[in-house]
């Protein structure tokens, strides 16, 4: 992680001007084409000032990524994991929304976490932090019962994360649009969660999933 001791006002602002540069830079570069001494001079900063804020190009990136998360996390807002399916579903379509409002830079870290290796901090970040979010809420829907009985929720935890990540993929190889990733992202979520569930919870979710293909139907007729 990149230095933990505190950051003057000043520093602060260097530090997210240099955040916001290398989101820009490695969404046009890419993460390899991404040099640290073009960044300082688009961050409008020293080399020494980078160097001071983050040891390495690996550091850096996986503090602008952290600073996304935070903001999809900010952006679920108020609801609660123990709400279950509408948590994990608000914070797979705010994944979505994230993903559509920095393309390039989506593009960029998608590739690069196809080429990480297992265990490599990027990983952990995208693939194992997501996950572990995912099962705590899952615990909990298992716990009160709204899971169904031989669901194993950490096995549903890592099919959840593929299943989230393979939108993006396929949105990055050309096959998936960007239009209809938001729906693609719901329809995904909600019909994992819907076969793996019971009771009222189950209805909520297939009630969702049929509202939103009608409005999808609606759509391809009026194109």
């Amino acid at each position: 992680m990149s230095n933990i001791r505190a950051l003057t006002p000043r520093q602060e602002i260097r530090r997210e001007k240099i955040l916001s540069a290398a989101r820009k830079l490695v969404a046009s570069q890419g993460y390899e084409g991404m040099v640290m001494s073009d960044l300082a001079v688009i961050a409008g900063v020293s080399p020494t000032t980078l160097y001071n804020l983050f040891n390495t190009k690996d550091e850096l990136l996986l503090e602008a990524l952290r600073g996304l998360i935070v903001k999809n996390y900010e952006r679920v807002g108020k609801v609660p994991e123990d709400t279950g399916w509408k948590y994990l579903l608000k914070v797979a379509e705010n994944g979505a929304w994230l993903r559509s409002s920095e393309p390039e830079f989506g593009v960029a870290i998608t590739d690069a976490l196809l080429r990480a290796k297992p265990g490599d901090p990027l990983t952990k970040l995208l693939f194992e932090g997501v996950r572990e979010d995912f099962l705590r809420s899952l615990t909990k829907m298992k716990s009160k019962g709204v899971l169904l009985d031989e669901v194993d929720p950490a096995h549903l935890a890592t099919i959840l994360v593929g299943n989230y990540w393979s939108t993006f993929i396929l949105l990055n190889k050309g096959i998936e649009r960007n239009k209809q990733l938001f729906l693609s992202t719901k329809i995904n979520m909600l019909s994992l969660l819907a076969s793996s569930s019971r009771g009222e919870a189950k209805q909520q979710m297939e009630d969702y999933l049929s509202q939103i293909w009608h409005s999808r139907l609606e759509e391809i007729n009026h194109d």
